[in-house]
Order: C-alpha cells, then sequence, then structure tokens
C-alpha cells in the first residue's frame, strides 16, 4: 500500500487549450505557485479488481460520477503505457483500489483535480519504486496525463510547465522557502460551474484571440520567472494580472462564450486596485476558470487584505500560503 499527499496550487502564468486533449499537452507553457493547503490523500493498493472510493473531509463518502471514474481509470491507463514506453511494463499492477481523501472544500476555486492527479501520479511512482526510482520530472508527466495542472503541483514553490514538441513536463523555479507570499481567496459564488475546465480548454481555439495569446506566453513566462527570482513584486503584479485578464478574453470570445468572472468578481478587483492604490500594498489579483478572485500579496500586505476579505459579506474567505508539493507519507 502507497499513501502519497498533494495540494492544489495557484497560476501566475495560465494554463488554457491543449495541442493534445486526450494526453493533456498544453498550447503553451504556464507557471504556478503551490498552496500549502488544503490537501488530498490518496492511497493505492493492489486489488483483484479496479475501484475508487471517496471521502470528504468529514470522512463520509461522496460518490463519484461516472464521467470522474472514467477520468481516474483512463489516468491508470495512460499511466501504464508511459510506463510500458520506459520499459517498465509491470511497474504497476493489473488492477488496483484507489481512495481519496479530500480535505478541499466543495466549489471553492480551488483545482482539486490538481492535488489529486498530482498524489495519484506520486503513488503510482511509488509503486513503481521497486523496479526503478522514478524522477521528479517523470512524476510530473504522469500528473499531466490526468490534469495539465497537476503537474506543476508535484513540485514545491514556484513551478513552470514546459512544453516541447509532444513533450510536456514541469521544472521548480524556486522552491518553498524561496519567496513567502500569501493567497487570500475570495469566493463570491460556489455555484458549480456549467462548463469544466476539460470542456473549456476544447475550446480555446475557437477564440480569434487564442493565437495571440500564445504569441505573448514566452514574454509572459520569462518576465515572471525573473520577478520570482528576484522577488520584484510589482513585476509579478503587472505580468500575472496582464495574463489572467487575457485568458478570460479568450474564454469570453470562444464559440460558445465561456463566462467565469461575475459582477462580484469585477467589483473586488476594482476595490482591490483601489485599496493598494491608497495603501502601497503588495497584493495582485488572479482568477481561474471560475468567479473566484485569488489575492496574493507580501507578508507585510497580509493583516490589511485578511482584513479586507473578512468584510466581504456573503463571500466565503480562504486562506493559503507556499507549499511543498505532492510526496509520499
Amino acid at each position: 500500500m502507497i499513501k502519497a499527499i498533494s495540494t492544489p496550487n495557484i497560476a501566475l502564468i495560465k494554463y488554457w487549450g491543449n495541442r493534445s486533449n486526450e494526453l493533456r499537452i498544453p498550447a503553451a507553457d504556464s507557471l504556478s505557485m503551490t498552496l500549502d493547503q488544503p490537501s488530498v490523500e490518496v492511497t493505492v493498493d493492489h486489488a483483484d479488481q479496479f475501484s475508487v472510493r471517496s471521502f470528504e473531509e468529514d470522512n463520509t463518502e461522496r460518490q463519484l460520477t461516472k464521467s470522474e471514474l472514467s477520468r481516474i481509470e483512463q489516468h491508470l491507463a495512460l499511466t501504464k503505457l508511459f510506463f510500458t514506453r520506459l520499459e517498465m511494463q509491470n511497474a504497476i499492477p493489473a488492477s488496483i483500489k484507489v481512495e481519496i481523501h479530500s480535505h478541499i472544500p466543495a466549489s471553492i476555486g480551488l483545482a482539486s483535480s490538481a492535488a489529486v492527479f498530482s498524489a495519484l501520479a506520486e503513488a503510482y511512482a511509488g509503486l513503481a519504486a521497486d523496479t526503478r526510482p522514478i524522477s521528479r520530472k517523470e512524476i510530473s508527466m504522469i500528473a499531466r496525463l490526468g490534469s495539465g495542472s497537476a503537474s506543476r503541483s508535484v513540485y514545491g514553490g514556484f513551478a513552470a510547465m514546459v512544453v516541447r514538441n509532444d513533450e510536456a513536463y514541469a521544472e521548480q523555479i524556486a522552491d518553498e522557502n524561496h519567496w513567502k507570499l500569501h493567497d487570500v481567496i475570495i469566493i463570491p459564488s460556489r455555484t458549480p460551474k456549467e462548463v469544466g475546465s476539460t470542456e473549456g480548454h476544447a475550446l480555446a481555439h475557437t477564440s480569434p484571440l487564442f493565437q495571440k495569446r500564445l504569441d505573448a506566453i514566452p514574454r509572459r513566462q520569462q518576465e515572471c520567472i525573473d520577478a520570482i527570482l528576484t522577488k520584484n513584486f510589482e513585476k509579478l503584479q503587472n505580468v500575472a494580472e496582464e495574463d489572467a485578464l487575457d485568458m478570460h478574453n479568450v474564454m469570453q470570445t470562444s464559440v460558445p462564450a465561456l463566462t467565469y468572472l461575475n459582477d462580484e468578481t469585477y467589483r473586488i478587483l476594482d476595490e482591490v486596485d483601489e485599496l493598494r492604490t491608497d495603501e502601497h500594498l503588495e497584493v495582485l489579483y488572479t482568477m481561474d476558470a471560475g468567479p473566484t478572485v485569488h489575492l496574493i500579496c507580501t507578508e507585510a500586505a497580509l493583516p490589511k487584505i485578511r482584513a479586507y476579505a473578512a468584510k466581504q459579506s456573503g463571500c466565503h474567505v480562504f486562506e493559503a500560503g507556499v507549499g511543498k508539493g505532492s510526496h509520499l507519507i
């Protein structure tokens, strides 16, 4: 029996659109900060037949949908194929049972799939370790087969997704001790989104703005890396916000249009912009595929950002720091 744990990440340069939907090879590079909470624990073990059980934070069992079960089973099949190409055909048992214990509250705007599939990749690598050690790069590639964003949660601190021809994997830019940033998460709505990220990725190419986005990613990616390595918050703020708004412009001009942000999102953005100007605070905003606003700030700015978030009527608030990525437990 192998047990692994992982957490979500928040992208600073967003992943949107694929070269290959089946293998989740992204259309462009991306970059994220791994969070230190909430976590997902995954246990895998030999079994007579494939099965998956999922449990919520209070240990009540959640019935997975047919689509969710299929996605996990497909990920296992792709993982076995990955090991076969490494001449490790027997690294994974013919059948396994999977148990998932999630501490991620439902619909809070954190990508639980990134935590689940990075933890699964870590566990599968643990099973295969008797054959030969599996590298972090290889674990990130296994994670990507289940969720593109999961590839980056394999690493602590700050990680970049690197796309080279038909290969895609994550690399660590800086570890979790490099820069103590915080993510104050404001959730205006916990209504499940009508179109999930997997379906949304497939629509990215229908936007007339998508190619322009792809052309801009290499510059943004390098600017983001430079900002992190030099701890230049102003530079990080400028490029992260530029990229987030650009991704949502692509979403909104896709066919059909995807509108993930709502009036509350825009209100929060305007107020944060005013707050940081008045108070000279180092805080940036970013949004994934949903109305949730992530306010990433420095230690010095945290008390005022935390106080602002607490005043948001009707919104749920969650807080995380920089985490250390997936690992065995």
